[in-house]
C-alpha cells in the first residue's frame, strides 16, 4: 500500500497537463502495481463515463483494483495531495511570492509556454485533420464561422444552426 500512496504522490506531483496528458504516466506506473494493458483499458473507458477528473478516476480506480475501498482511498488522497500543498503554498505565501519579480517573470513566461504548448496541440490537430477525407472542408467552414461570429457577433445560435446545416448539405454535395 505505501507502494500504491508513492506512485500516485509521484503522478500527482509530476503530471503537469491535465488528464489525458497523465495518462501515460499512470498507465506504465500501474504496470508496475499489478494492473494489465485490459484493465487499464477499461479504466479509460470508465473515465470517459464517470464524472471528475481523470487522474482522480484513475486512482481510485487502479487503488480499487490492487487494494480494494482502502487503497481506492489511499490512491485518491495521494494524487490529490499535490493539489493541496501547492494551494497551500501559494496562499501562505502569496503576497511575498508576488513582490518577487523573479516569480511574476517565471508566471509570464509560464503562462507563454502553456499557450504555446495549446496552440502546438491545436496546429497537430488542425494538420491531422486536413489530411483525412472531408476534414478540409469542415476545418474551413469552421475558422470562417469563427471568423465572422468573432467580427459581427450577431446571432451566434442561429448562425452555427445554419453552419451546421451547411455543413451537413455540402457533406452531402461532395462525399
Amino acid at each position: 500500500m505505501i507502494q500504491l500512496f508513492l506512485t500516485f504522490l509521484k503522478i500527482g506531483f509530476l503530471g503537469f497537463g491535465g488528464g489525458y496528458a497523465m495518462l501515460s504516466l499512470i498507465y506504465e506506473n500501474s504496470l508496475h502495481l499489478g494492473i494489465s494493458a485490459t484493465q487499464f483499458a477499461d479504466l479509460n473507458a470508465l473515465d470517459l463515463l464517470a464524472p471528475g477528473p481523470i487522474a482522480v478516476n484513475s486512482a481510485t480506480y487502479v487503488g480499487f483494483i490492487t487494494f480494494g475501498i482502502i487503497g481506492a482511498i489511499i490512491a485518491t488522497i495521494a494524487v490529490c495531495m499535490s493539489s493541496f500543498v501547492f494551494s497551500y503554498l501559494l496562499f501562505t505565501y502569496e503576497d511575498t511570492l508576488l513582490s518577487m519579480p523573479l516569480f511574476n517573470t517565471f508566471l509570464h513566461y509560464t503562462k507563454i509556454a502553456a499557450i504555446a504548448m495549446i496552440l502546438s496541440v491545436a496546429l497537430s490537430l488542425v494538420n491531422n485533420a486536413y489530411t483525412s477525407d472531408g476534414q478540409p472542408l469542415l476545418i474551413t467552414v469552421t475558422l470562417v464561422s469563427n471568423a465572422y461570429l468573432r467580427l459581427y457577433r450577431k446571432k451566434p445560435i442561429l448562425f452555427c444552426m445554419a453552419c451546421t446545416a451547411g455543413i451537413g448539405v455540402l457533406y452531402g454535395l461532395f462525399l
